[in-house]
């Protein structure tokens, strides 16, 4: 196998590099040409070069010598390479003897890859990094990298090698490139504690969903307008026996709640339960303060309602349905809160499933097989392409923290209300996806939220 190397290169958004003597000026993309004058012309050859299929960096460093003092000029190649990056202006390219084997794209302004060669050792790819198909073409990408790498079937090949087994990773080579490129990791080197606490998940969502990668769009792009409809804010109705739930007060509600201050320093999770199974009643004025819909805005764009609670843009992607192990008033089952009509449907054939949600609840809590479960367990699902139709890189991450909204108004009702609540960690989203019927990209269950009377201890 002949040698690899990286080229560095401008990346698209140049469009042109005119220069005059000492005087450079790139034609960038959407903003104004950017000028300026190198003190030595060797130090213009080499920028020049960056134009078309680029250099090496050790070209780079050459070419900019030919004046001479080599120390001079791979410090001021380093500078420009650095002000470029800043600019997020470069690209580079993994290439050997046969041509291309991948580009790569910063996704953000600063990164450029690792100077000088790998330390000696096994290197292996980074926990964080993944590969996966985007545009048609297999890209290489990690949490902890802000580029991205376009795989050719050769380049694929060979990153295939490396993940057979730990290798060194010798100059001029593949591995070489990929350590370069921040990809592969020193097998021997010791994870630092910091680092070792987040897991490949929580990197990469951390990640894609801030603006860490400014290059990558993040936010309210309404990139699916014009392309298809929103889906609807208001969920189709689901089939089911109805129950109308009591109508709520509000102003026995204000007479009879204490301050905010009050039920703030109240709020605990609690779990241990009384004998006596909450109320129908209860549940209804519960679900009635935490999360039914008190308006609605028709919109050529997108619809949008309003709930208790504030939510991002308005939109209210989520879902409430309740798994009732005991509350008088109502049978075993799970139901589907209607916020809009404050009404209970009823899923036909799911005492079973009603069951598993309560018991998987108890266990979230850490309760102990023969502890008492919750009465209800408050199932908190997102139509997760409501929000992504608008927000770009972050609609997922935007859905858990309403989720996180509405817990913290979950605790402050439920206390006020003299009611056992407990946030749960974790849940299982097939059991509401098998008893629903539910599409898992349509709709499916992000946080679970436990209820009951208050027991002693």
């Amino acid at each position: 196998m002949g040698n690899v190397d990286l080229f560095y290169r401008f990346n698209a958004d140049v469009l042109s590099v005119k220069r005059e003597g000492n005087r450079i000026v790139l034609d960038v993309r959407d903003h104004r040409p950017i000028g300026f004058t190198v003190a030595v012309a060797s130090h213009g050859d080499a920028i020049e070069a960056l134009s078309g299929d680029g250099a090496t960096l050790s070209s780079l460093d050459g070419m900019a010598a030919a004046a001479g003092d080599p120390a001079a000029a791979s410090r001021a190649i380093r500078h420009y390479l650095e002000r470029f990056a800043f600019g997020r202006l470069l690209a580079w390219q993994l290439a050997d003897g046969e041509g291309p084997l991948g580009t790569v794209a910063a996704f953000a302004a600063r990164y450029q890859p690792r100077w000088g060669e790998p330390p000696a050792g096994d290197q292996q790819l980074c926990r964080f990094a993944y590969v996966r198909r985007a545009d048609g073409e297999a890209v290489l990408e990690s949490g902890n990298v802000r580029s991205r790498v376009h795989l050719n079937g050769r380049g694929l090949s060979m990153l295939a090698a490396l993940l057979a087994a730990p290798a060194p990773a010798p100059p001029a080579s593949f591995a070489a490139g990929l350590w370069q490129l921040g990809f592969l990791e020193t097998c021997a080197a010791v994870e630092p504690e910091a680092r070792r606490c987040w897991e490949f998940q929580d990197l990469l969502m951390h990640e894609a969903s801030r603006n860490n990668r400014d290059a990558v769009a993040v936010g309210g792009t309404y990139r699916f307008d014009g392309v298809f409809a929103s889906p609807p804010a208001v969920k189709p109705a689901m089939p089911g026996s109805r129950i109308g739930l009591d109508e709520v007060d509000p102003g026995r509600i204000r007479q009879a709640s204490s301050s905010v201050d009050e039920v703030q320093a109240r709020r605990r999770s609690v779990r241990r339960y009384a004998a006596e199974p909450v109320s129908r009643a209860s549940i209804g004025e519960f679900l009635w303060r935490v999360c039914r819909t008190t308006g609605y805005i028709e919109s050529s764009r997108q619809d949008i309602i309003s709930r208790p609670y504030p939510a991002g843009g308005s939109i209210n992607e989520l879902e409430f349905y309740l798994a009732v192990r005991r509350c008088s008033g109502l049978d075993p089952a799970v139901y589907h809160y209607d916020s809009h009509g404050h009404a209970l449907v009823r899923l036909a054939g799911s005492e079973r499933i009603a069951g598993k949600i309560v018991e998987r609840s108890g266990t979230a809590m850490g309760l102990a097989e023969g502890d008492q479960k919750p009465d209800v367990t408050v199932v908190i699902a997102s139509r997760l392409p409501r929000l992504a139709w608008k927000y770009e890189g972050m609609a997922y991450r935007a859905s858990l923290m309403n989720a996180g909204v509405v817990f913290h108004l979950m605790y402050m009702v439920a206390t006020d209300m003299g009611l056992a609540p407990c946030a749960n960690g974790t849940g299982d989203s097939r059991l509401l996806q098998e008893v629903a019927g539910l599409d898992r990209f349509e709709e499916t269950a992000i946080a679970e939220f436990a209820l009951g009377m208050p027991g002693a201890g």
